[in-house]
């Protein structure tokens, strides 16, 4: 039941027969929609946990503003995931730059996370090998960094299109221009391959393991599902960012660098 194509949703009759969401528009993959506002709704309930925690803890007086929680809870997760993107994001980009565009990287890397993570939950199907749900996230990585290439320095941003001789300027501006369409298509082959290929090795893997003896054989597969799942979601992002520092103003980034 894992990785056989169930899903606790097709228990629901109008959504296998695609009329749940009709008044929206929506007649195919009912499923994958549910499947991916559930993780909007779930990232959402951890910011809010997350935020009141940190609420708390600020509003204490003296040094236990500053205490540390006993145990793992939503703010301190949070906190450790926001430190460690924050510090991927500087390597790529000045850091006023990192926390303008750290809430779409972010909210990227959460959303794939969780949705991939949903292959190793029974019942669950994940959005992320649905190569739709992919391309709506890679045309948002497209869009962000094209209109920050124009709107920042749009001349710079088209000579860079353009190369460093006139001469090949037309060649290398229809090459340039073929290289920025590649790469949301690169970005969503890669998710959704990956996510397909893992999915169906480990439903394969799971079908394998007798009923009477799983523990040995699954916690090998769902530690690599669970390891897949948060590197597929790492590089999506973390190439969205980097395609995004391609698009800032050269003079920018080493203004940056220089302070």
């Amino acid at each position: 039941m894992i990785a056989s194509g169930f899903s606790w949703f097709h228990l629901i009759p109008a959504v296998d027969e695609g009329t749940l969401l009709a008044p929206l528009g929506l007649h195919e993959d009912v499923y994958v929609h549910l499947h991916a506002w559930m993780a909007a709704l779930g990232i959402l309930a951890f910011a809010l946990v997350a935020r009141r925690g940190l609420d708390r803890v600020t509003a204490a007086e003296g040094w236990r503003a500053w205490e540390a929680d006993e145990r793992p809870s939503a703010r301190s997760i949070a906190e450790a995931l926001a430190d460690w993107m924050r510090g991927e994001m500087n390597k790529l980009m000045p850091g006023g730059e990192t926390k303008t565009f750290f809430p779409l990287i972010a909210s990227l890397f959460l959303y794939i996370f969780l949705c991939n993570i949903m292959a190793i939950v029974p019942g669950l199907l994940p959005p992320t090998d649905n190569i739709n749900a992919n391309v709506g996230m890679a045309v948002i990585s497209f869009l962000t960094f094209n209109i920050v290439g124009l709107s920042r320095d749009p001349v710079g941003y088209i000579k860079h299109l353009m190369g460093p001789m006139l001469a090949l300027a037309p060649v290398l501006f229809v090459l340039e221009v073929l290289s920025l369409c590649i790469r949301p298509l690169s970005l969503t082959l890669r998710l959704t391959a990956n996510m397909f290929g893992d999915h169906t090795v480990f439903g394969v893997m799971s079908d394998l393991v007798p009923i009477w003896f799983p523990v040995p054989w699954l916690v090998p597969l769902l530690m690599l599902a669970i390891l897949v799942s948060a590197v597929q979601a790492f590089v999506f992002s973390i190439l969205s960012a980097t395609y995004i520092a391609l698009a800032l103003p050269h003079h920018a980034a080493a203004d940056g660098d220089h302070h």
